[in-house]
Parts: C-alpha cells; sequence; structure tokens
C-alpha cells in the first residue's frame, strides 16, 4: 500500500523510467484543480477594481475594424477582445475572464510538463503553484492584451515539444506547427521561441534526427499558412510594423538596463532559484539529458531579448517549463522531503501574496500616489480614470457653441485617449472620435464638413501647423493625484483646418 503523502518526492533517479512516468500519472489531480481555481479567483476578485488598461481600450476599438493585420499587432487579440465583450455585456469585468482563465491554464500547463518528464507529484504540485504565484503570469494575466494568448501559446507549443521529445514521434511537429502559427496570428514574439527551438534541436545530439522529419515540413507549412495574412496586410501598406519596431527601439537601453533585475523582480526572489536550477537540470543534469533542447530554448530567448533590448517580459512565456524543469530538479535531491516541499510551497505563497499589491489592483487606486508601484508595474496607473478623461472632452465639446460643434471632430492623440472615447463617448453624448496613433490612422480622419476639434494629448506645434486658431481649454486630472501618462494631459479647441482632411491627415500619424 502506497501512504505517500502529495509532497512525497520521488525517489527514481532517471526521471525517463517507467516507475516514476507511473508516479507521475498518479498526480494529484484535485491539487492542481484547486491551484488553477485559486489563481482564476484571484485574478477575478479585483478584475474590477480599477479599469481598462489603454491597450484593452485599442483592442476593443480594433476589434470593431476587423482586419487580418494591425500596425503593431496581428489579428487574434483584437478579435478575442470583441468576441468577449461581445459575450460578457462590454464590462471590464466581463473582459478579464479569458485572461483569467488563461492564468488557469498556465497553471495545468506547467504541471503537465512535470508530468511528461516523470516528474514526482510533489514536483508537479511545486510548479503548478510557482506558477500559480509568479508575478509576471499574475500581472500579465490580469488583463487582455497580446502577451495573454503569448504566454499560454508559449506554454502549449513547450508542452507538445516535451511530449515529442518524451515519445520520439516526430508527428508531434504538425501539432506544434499549428500551435505557433496561432501564437504568431497573436504576436510576433512566438518567432523568437521557434527559432531557438530548433537551435536547441539542431546542437542535441540526441534530439537532431527528429529534425529529418517530414512532420516537420508538414507543420512549418501550417504555421506560414497562420502567419501570412499578417504579413500579407504588412507588405500592402508599407510595413508599419517597423517604424513600430524603431519607436521601441528608443526605449532598448533602459530595457537592457533594466532587463536583469527585472527578471528576478518580476518572478520574485522565491522563484528565482526555481528556474535557475530549471534551467541547469535542463542543460546540464543528465537526468535532463533528453529534453536539452528545451533548455538550450530558454537560455537562448532569454538572452536574445537582453541583447536586442527587448522589454523585459518578452521571454515570459519560457518561465512555466522552467518553473516545470526546476520543480523536478528539486524534489529529485536524496535530501528533499515532503516536508522540504511543505516549507517551499508556504515561502512560494508567502511571496506571491507580497508581490500582489505590484502585479495587480489589490489596492485602491488612490494609494498610488503614495506609494507609486506603478513605477514597477506601469499598467495599474494606466487603468485609472479613462471615463473621468472622456468626460472633460465631453465637457469641453458641449461648451461650443451649436453651430459650431455641428462642424467640430475629436481627435485623440495616442490610442489609449482615442479608445477611451470609442468606449465611453457615446455615454457622453460624444461623436466619433478620430486618431493618427497606430491603426486608428488607418481608420481615417474626420470627415471634410469638420474644420474644427477637440483635441486631446496632440502636441500644440502639430495642431497649430494645421489649424489657424488653438486654444488650450482644459487640463486633465485624474482627481487622485496619480502620477501616469494622462495625469496633466492637454486639451485644445482648434478651428480653422487650413488644408483638406486629405492632405493633413498625414501630419497626425504616429506608429509606436
Amino acid at each position: 500500500m502506497n501512504t505517500a503523502t502529495p509532497w512525497q518526492p520521488d525517489t527514481t533517479s532517471a526521471p525517463l523510467q517507467e516507475p516514476a512516468r507511473e508516479t507521475a500519472r498518479k498526480a494529484p489531480r484535485l491539487g492542481i484543480a484547486l491551484i488553477a481555481t485559486a489563481a482564476f479567483a484571484a485574478e477575478m476578485a479585483v478584475s474590477g477594481r480599477y479599469g481598462y488598461v489603454r491597450d484593452e481600450l485599442y483592442f476593443l476599438a480594433a476589434g470593431h475594424h476587423p482586419a487580418v493585420g494591425y500596425v503593431d499587432q496581428p489579428a487574434l487579440t483584437p478579435l478575442l477582445a470583441r468576441l468577449t465583450a461581445g459575450l460578457t455585456g462590454n464590462t471590464v469585468v466581463g473582459l478579464r475572464v479569458l485572461p483569467a482563465l488563461c492564468l488557469a491554464a498556465l497553471v495545468v500547463l506547467a504541471a503537465s510538463m512535470v508530468r511528461t518528464a516523470g516528474g514526482s507529484r510533489a514536483a508537479t504540485l511545486l510548479a503548478a503553484l510557482a506558477t500559480a504565484v509568479c508575478s509576471e503570469f499574475v500581472g500579465a494575466m490580469h488583463e487582455l492584451t497580446t502577451t495573454t494568448p503569448d504566454f499560454v501559446i508559449w506554454g502549449i507549443v513547450l508542452l507538445l515539444v516535451m511530449r515529442m521529445l518524451a515519445s520520439r514521434n516526430p508527428r508531434y511537429w504538425m501539432a506544434i506547427g499549428l500551435a505557433a502559427g496561432v501564437g504568431g496570428a497573436a504576436k510576433w514574439n512566438i518567432a523568437f521561441l521557434m527559432g531557438a527551438l530548433l537551435i536547441g534541436f539542431a546542437v542535441s545530439a540526441d534530439a537532431r534526427g527528429l529534425l529529418r522529419s517530414r512532420y516537420l515540413l508538414i507543420g512549418g507549412i501550417v504555421f506560414v499558412a497562420l502567419v501570412v495574412p499578417d504579413l500579407i496586410w504588412q507588405a500592402a501598406h508599407g510595413w508599419p510594423n517597423m517604424d513600430v519596431f524603431r519607436h521601441l527601439q528608443h526605449d532598448a537601453l533602459k530595457n537592457r538596463l533594466l532587463y536583469w533585475p527585472a527578471q528576478l523582480l518580476f518572478t520574485g526572489p522565491v522563484l528565482v532559484p526555481v528556474w535557475i536550477g530549471g534551467m541547469r537540470w535542463l542543460l546540464r543534469d543528465p537526468a535532463g539529458r533528453e529534453f536539452r533542447p528545451l533548455g538550450v530554448a530558454a537560455l537562448i530567448v532569454i538572452a536574445l531579448q537582453f541583447v536586442l533590448g527587448g522589454k523585459p517580459y518578452y521571454a515570459g512565456g519560457i518561465y512555466t517549463c522552467l518553473f516545470a524543469a526546476g520543480a523536478i530538479a528539486l524534489t529529485a535531491r536524496p535530501a528533499w522531503t515532503a516536508r522540504s516541499s511543505r516549507r517551499l510551497a508556504a515561502a512560494m505563497t508567502a511571496g506571491g501574496l507580497i508581490a500582489a499589491p505590484i502585479a495587480i489592483p489589490v489596492l485602491p487606486a488612490r494609494f498610488l500616489h503614495a506609494v507609486p508601484l506603478q513605477k514597477i508595474n506601469y499598467d495599474l496607473a494606466e487603468s485609472i480614470a479613462w471615463p473621468r478623461e472622456v468626460a472633460l472632452v465631453a465637457a469641453e465639446y458641449r461648451a461650443l457653441p451649436a453651430w459650431v460643434r455641428s462642424r467640430t471632430a475629436i481627435l485623440a492623440g495616442n490610442y489609449g485617449e482615442a479608445g477611451a472615447l470609442a468606449r465611453y463617448g457615446g455615454q457622453f453624448g460624444l461623436p466619433q472620435a478620430y486618431s493618427g496613433a497606430n491603426s486608428f490612422w488607418y481608420w481615417g480622419p474626420p470627415p471634410a464638413s469638420a474644420t474644427a476639434a477637440i483635441a486631446i494629448g496632440i502636441k500644440p506645434d502639430v495642431l497649430r501647423a494645421e489649424f489657424t486658431h488653438v486654444t488650450l481649454v482644459a487640463t486633465f486630472s485624474n482627481g487622485l493625484g496619480v502620477d501616469d501618462d494622462e495625469q496633466g494631459t492637454k486639451i485644445y479647441a482648434v478651428t480653422g483646418l487650413k488644408a483638406p482632411w486629405s492632405r493633413s491627415w498625414t501630419a497626425f500619424r504616429h506608429f509606436g
């Protein structure tokens, strides 16, 4: 009779042997389900505490302009935003259901990786818990952005690769190509993972033979078929994504300076030894030898984003795999006991609770004035007071004489402001808003009859170049004294359009 506790480590030294795999198949599914459910519930508990982040407002607007591509991302996330909003009543809480489910999915994926690699029951639970409390995952899965499907697709691809390596069945290449293609329809970031994985296979003698398979070709064709519509759109529109990449490079030096501290902070101090141990297990431990391509890929994607000056979270999707490998490595230690697992689980939970106010809106928004957590997690402050800002624009619009309002457009400087006006403008009696930011620019200028405008967040020199009269009429305050990108934004009343919109609209274009 087996009397081992759920945290009892597997004593098999080689995780690929059948007894270990049998142990993994008996992994406590109830425990995994409880961790996944708790992660989902925690996200939903604060889902409506502040409001939409600016990217969510943009994707909601983009969802009403269906296309196979957009200036700054492929088509999937706007489609998900529109579908989710339609199914859940177009509310903040409703939009957050899908991201919260994605966090639960990451928990299950990490646990499945452990089981695939033959890890113990204790390792399975520890990997699931590490994923559930990882600050990077908790913060990213709080909102519906391109990162949401990106992280999940990375997890799916990594699990499929692990299963292929464990079974030596090259047919998995077809499923990997399909998953990666869906990821490519969400965010271009998946290309880094796929390239790193191919290098990992090429340099791993035990796995190199899997590259010599027709199924890899089939998977590649599936991948290309799913990403090519976006590429066609980009080519047809003059590759506007290049402008976005050039804009991102302006922050490359800052990103490099913050990159390594962010890798430690975003995962959390308690989890750092876990994922570093996972990297070592994949790269150097004889027990992890058959999964070495994953270790090589993890090393490449983390290092490559640093070299390129990418944002610190761009490589975040790799940590499900590293948590799984790290949990296996820890619980395989001869001195590891059930008590060791309980202590680590308690430390993980405590670390997650301490970091929660940084990752998600636990504290009331007014606290961000005295405790500027948005300096660590930018999106915290970028999700407050959007209706208040739209209301201020509406007040200035209504203050115009009726004969002026009839020829007055609403202009927004960035996609957050434009998205907020699209989401809330109707409630305040505003006409359609226009913006030159990213894909909004392609949705067209105001009508030819609009020779005046209320403009928010647009540089006055741009306005003076296109209008005869430019008057500052209001300055936005979020009412909480919170420092964010919208605090202090200027609102102008402008009249006397100097040239038709067909000629002047280019001056308002801003991709980045």
